[in-house]
């Protein structure tokens, strides 16, 4: 009997939720696995412990100020709940957006990636406007430095069992998403270019009362 590649009850459930519908692997993101929030916690009490912001100028030479303020983001982000994944929950601790475009299309679609969609990569179809879903990819895209594109075009070629297992050999060889996620100001930038879009929309608004 020939086997569906793209046949995702080859996965257990648990699995799934480790491949976001846009092609993160979240089985790689420190945010599922909550490694960095477990060091935070460790360094957090070792140094304020240790009073680091008292003795911080003499040992480091920085000021009391930026010591308080090193301690909190340790205590702050060891604090905060570990993602549940994309597919059960949402792409940031506590359910992150609500809302995900990409998410919802792949679930209308009966889909669980876009890898089963012949519409992947939506982002380079000439379509105007581009759909909510095609949008939000593109900013994933950027984000990650086009990795998730790789990844999807993996599923299509091996099939999501052997995708699964060929990632989770590099996550136990060290991989994590922050290796291939760029360095640019990506979400920065499109959170500045939305308020002012608001701000704006709101002046007018004002302006016509």
């Amino acid at each position: 009997m020939r086997v569906n590649k793209l046949d995702p009850t080859v996965l257990a459930e648990n699995e799934k939720g480790l491949i976001a519908p846009c092609g993160i692997y979240c089985g790689a993101c420190d945010l599922f696995l909550g490694n960095s929030r477990n060091l935070a916690k460790e360094m957090y009490r070792i140094l304020n412990g240790f009073n680091m912001a008292d003795i911080g100028t003499l040992a480091m030479g920085i000021e009391r100020e930026r010591v308080v303020d090193f301690l909190n983001i340790l205590q702050n982000w060891s604090q905060g709940k570990k993602c549940p994944g994309c597919v059960p929950g949402g792409c940031f601790p506590g359910g992150g957006i609500p809302s995900c475009p990409v998410r919802d299309c792949t679930q209308q679609r009966g889909f669980l990636t876009c890898a089963e969609c012949d519409r992947m990569p939506c982002n380079r179809l000439e379509e105007e406007p581009p759909t909510k879903a095609a949008a939000f990819l593109a900013l994933v895209i950027k984000r990650y430095s086009n990795w998730n594109i790789g990844n999807l075009e993996r599923i299509r070629e091996v099939g999501y069992r052997h995708f699964v297992d060929e990632m989770q050999e590099k996550v136990r060889n060290g991989f994590l998403t922050s290796d291939v996620i760029s360095r640019e100001m990506v979400v920065s930038e499109v959170t500045r270019k939305r308020k002012k879009k608001a701000d704006q929309g709101g002046t007018r608004l004002n302006r016509n009362v």
